[in-house]
């Protein structure tokens, strides 16, 4: 059985699955749902998903959460590095155009920008998680997956040190400025 450091972590390698398995439709994966796909064992989680069961221990989602990252602590061994990298572009595009279509008004919901962007970066320290402290880009071995290989080859800078580095300040600037301009000054 496959595991995941998190719920968050199982349902994104579920979407990631999915989208490259061209067979397959592409669409997020389901809510969690006690009882339906998630359940309860004496150590974990198991999460039925399209890509099969996950298990994801209870230690290792509660470490998480106390720590505050969503998709794990530790590196991952389900999303290789370039999946990591794509997936932050995705949540930028998706932060990007939730961005720019939120003006501020009575009953918007600025939460979807917020939660994109922040993953957006999230994402960019998971693909940072596989590059050695000396290497100016991730190795091979950091790129498992069929999708992962197909990314680096369309883009062979996507798991640079320098492209990471520069899309999460890129991320958290904007996220920043977002909410610097929403939240207006300070009293």
């Amino acid at each position: 059985m496959l595991t995941a450091r998190t719920l968050i972590e199982a349902q994104v390698y579920t979407s990631v699955q999915t989208a490259a398995d061209l067979s397959a439709p592409a669409v997020p994966p389901a809510d969690l749902q006690p009882g339906v796909n998630v359940t309860e064992g004496e150590t974990a989680w198991t999460y039925a998903s399209a890509s099969g069961d996950i298990e994801v221990p209870y230690a290792s989602e509660d470490a998480s959460r106390k720590v505050g990252v969503p998709f794990g602590l530790g590196v991952s061994t389900l999303i290789d590095a370039a999946q990591w990298a794509v997936l932050a572009a995705t949540f930028a595009r998706r932060a990007l155009t939730a961005d720019m279509a939120y003006t501020g008004q009575p009953g918007q919901d600025r939460s979807v920008v917020e939660l994109n962007w922040e993953y957006a970066a999230y994402a960019v320290r998971e693909a940072l998680k596989f590059l050695p402290e000396d290497a100016d880009e991730v190795p091979e071995s950091a790129i498992w997956s069929d999708f992962g290989r197909q990314a680096l080859a369309e883009s062979p800078q996507l798991v640079h040190r320098a492209k990471l580095l520069d899309d999460l300040q890129y991320y958290e600037g904007t996220l920043s400025d977002f909410r610097a301009l929403y939240d207006g000054p300070s009293s």
